[in-house]
């Protein structure tokens, strides 16, 4: 992992003031707040005392329960819902968390599952939250969303976009999202009188697919019921740098917003990423994974969380997230205007009926292989079987890569 804390060697000299400063969190607490993470990695590595500073203060830096705790007044509970229906929070909130700070007014952006959103809305009217409609949507969030949502029909995106036609936002800002809902309720945080802001997207293929096709990299961040990723920890985080997507539809004043907060937006490739791409903190045309070893990875205490059940009896339980199986390559193609590498995502999408979830893999070859599988595993299910009795097959998934992945390193 990108951030772990390897043990250190022993000191070899006295501590002194060393062990008296940082065995007092007020005092070292004040250093590490303006460190980096990396810096706070390389310190950690200095000598035991260091080591075990940098490891409590991560604790308590990245505590999520209390991270949440600003809209939920039982972080458990909405976590325990991410568990089940993996609700992924990215956006600036995310940027936040690992970040450690706090943009005044910011909201909490939710990318939803097809099939999950009915589910989710009512857990937010639940915890005293209210829907409040945009343009021409109705009063009644009901009137969008239907809770008889049927994994068992073939999909493809145009038929899951159908589910949020009644939506008046321009979705042209939104991309691969089926619909939008605001919900808002009124709390005193930290003894202010302050309203909070939680808005739901309904992705048409899953969140980490429309992650992809956000405006730049600083903001491809996920938090999970279980851990957070950062997809480009060093530019974001280190070097506080940020590539445009050229491709992806936003709002113009977004990047604004971004610079604004202290980001430097790059419109294509620096010349050192293209010389250099093992030094690039962007990392062309590599393959990348969710969690793989190019993210920084935090993992989250989920004592109290509780575990997605089984979805059918037929169905193998798996207790991962589905967003750690979805993959992509950042390429690049030569602007025709200035001869510039201008970067774009390639990933290859899986929607089938006998996965729960929809997914996105960056090898071609493994996508093809699985859609094969996939084909004649369907045919047998609808042949055979009727939704109650349904058999979903996601823990093949992980297999698959992995039975996929030995074949490759056999075959050099």
């Amino acid at each position: 992992m990108w951030m772990s804390l390897a043990p250190p060697r022993p000191p070899q000299a006295r501590p002194g003031h060393v062990q008296q400063v940082f065995s007092c969190a007020p005092i070292y607490d004040l250093i590490f707040c303006d460190l980096s993470p990396r810096t706070l990695v390389w310190l950690s590595h200095a000598c035991r005392y260091t080591h075990a500073a940098v490891a409590c203060f991560y604790r308590r830096a990245y505590n999520i329960n209390q991270h949440l705790s600003r809209f939920f007044s039982d972080p458990l509970s909405f976590r325990s819902l991410q568990a089940r229906t993996g609700l992924v929070i990215s956006g600036s909130n995310a940027l936040q968390f690992f970040d450690r700070t706090f943009y005044p007014g910011s909201d909490l952006d939710l990318y939803a599952h097809p099939g999950h959103v009915y589910e989710l809305l009512e857990w937010l009217e639940s915890v005293d939250y209210q829907f409040e409609p945009s343009g021409h949507q109705e009063e009644d969030w009901h009137n969008h969303v239907s809770a008889d949502w049927d994994g068992t029909v073939k999909r493809t995106q145009q038929e899951q976009a159908a589910g949020g036609t009644a939506n008046a936002l321009d979705l042209s800002w939104y991309p691969d999202i089926a619909g939008v809902y605001t919900f808002k309720r009124f709390a005193v945080v930290d003894g202010e009188f302050v309203e909070l802001k939680v808005q739901v997207m309904e992705t048409t293929c899953n969140p980490i697919s429309t992650i992809m096709k956000f405006h730049s990299t600083c903001v491809m961040n996920i938090i999970t019921f279980n851990a957070a990723y950062s997809f480009y920890p060093v530019a974001t985080f280190e070097e506080r740098a940020a590539l445009n997507i050229p491709a992806s539809k936003h709002n113009p004043d977004v990047i604004a917003k971004y610079v604004k907060r202290g980001w430097r937006v790059f419109g294509a490739f620096r010349p050192r990423d293209i010389m250099r791409p093992r030094a690039s903190p962007f990392f062309a045309n590599e393959t990348r994974w969710v969690g793989d070893h190019r993210c920084w990875s935090i993992p989250l205490d989920t004592s109290g969380v509780k575990p997605r059940p089984v979805m059918s009896p037929s169905s193998e339980q798996f207790s991962w997230d589905p967003a750690i199986h979805n993959g992509w390559i950042m390429s690049y193609s030569d602007s025709s205007d200035t001869g510039q590498k201008v970067p774009f995502m390639n990933a290859h999408l899986i929607m089938t009926t006998i996965f729960r979830y929809n997914y996105i893999f960056p090898d071609e070859k493994l996508a093809l292989i699985i859609r094969g599988w996939s084909r004649s595993q369907g045919n047998l299910n609808h042949r055979s079987l009727t939704k109650p009795d349904w058999t979903w097959f996601d823990d093949e998934i992980p297999r698959f890569r992995e039975a996929v992945e030995l074949a490759w390193a056999m075959e050099f």
